[in-house]
């Protein structure tokens, strides 16, 4: 409960000093493995890089993907991010991200105990964003790269190194 309360806390503050803030559904494929569907969330600072730097909190989960009514593995990912766009000034921008995060994979049986079912994430990424003029509404495309840490063997078999994601964003505000 303590780590909810801080948690808030911390994400109210961040509200309350973003130039802008965009919220919106993740849609991810990981290469030759499953989808993953999520949320996904932007914060722009007014006093530093104001819409060209955002830190951004992606959740991306199997369960609203390829294992949703289905036998496929229940994976979740916890992603914290680093963004820089380019063409600030213009409708498009090409974006290099930053992602580090957290992988966890419900195995849900006991057989699988030994199985390792979890991961530190880290991923490069570039990518493409339109912002619509007219419309609070922006389109993100990118691709990216898990760099993973763990000796082979020891990190869990559906964590696949390339990914692919499209991100819809609505734009809640924008200073």
């Amino acid at each position: 409960m303590k780590k909810i309360i801080i948690a808030s806390f911390l994400f109210c503050c961040i509200i309350t000093q973003a130039q802008t803030l965009k919220v919106g559904v993740r849609i991810q494929k990981t290469q030759e493995m499953y989808w993953e569907n999520g949320i996904s969330s932007q914060y722009s600072f007014a006093k530093f890089k104001p819409n060209q730097f955002f830190i951004g909190f992606d959740y991306v989960t199997s369960r609203l993907g390829s294992a949703y009514n289905s036998n496929a593995i229940k994976q979740d990912s916890y992603l914290f991010s680093g963004s820089w766009l380019f063409n600030k000034s213009k409708p498009y921008h090409f974006v290099t991200r930053l992602n580090l995060g957290y992988f966890y994979s419900d195995l849900e049986e006991d057989i699988f105990d030994e199985v390792p079912n979890t991961s530190f994430l880290f991923s490069p990424e570039l990518g493409f964003t339109y912002d619509f003029k007219k419309a609070p509404i922006s389109l993100n495309i990118g691709t990216g790269f898990y760099i993973i840490t763990a000796k082979e063997g020891y990190s869990p078999g559906t964590l696949q190194p390339l990914c692919f994601h499209f991100d819809i964003y609505y734009t809640l505000f924008k200073k």
